[in-house]
């Protein structure tokens, strides 16, 4: 049985929702009758996602607002690689205000995935 499932998003948010849909998948898997610990973590251009200025029903797709409050029901885990963060042109200044996103180095991604008993990058 599954106990934990780590989710890797890098693509970018624009044009498309598979990194918003990430965040729809995590808490599906959170939400199942047994408890099954998910966390996703944004590299590339998916960090891009969690800008708080970022609109993406200014291009037609889904309101980061609504997939946030998904996520904050499941109690969903999200990660950010430093690195890609930095690679962004951001800070933590510029992330969404979520109370369970944390920043975390390429190594604690290693043993992320290494103690979970799946992931898969989406």
């Amino acid at each position: 049985m599954i106990e934990s499932v780590v989710i890797i998003t890098d693509q970018s948010p624009m044009g498309k929702n598979s990194t918003l849909e990430a965040i729809r998948i995590g808490s599906g898997f959170v939400a199942l009758g047994e408890y099954v610990n998910c966390q996703i973590v944004f590299m590339g251009d998916a960090v891009y996602l969690l800008n708080k200025n970022v609109k993406p029903e200014a291009i037609g797709m889904d309101s980061l607002d609504e997939i946030i409050e998904i996520a904050d029901l499941s109690d969903l885990e999200l990660y950010v690689i430093d690195q890609a963060l930095e690679d962004a042109g951001m800070t933590a200044a510029d992330l969404i205000e979520y109370e369970n996103l944390k920043i975390i180095t390429i190594d604690e991604v290693v043993d992320l995935i290494a103690n979970a008993d799946t992931s898969f990058r989406f």
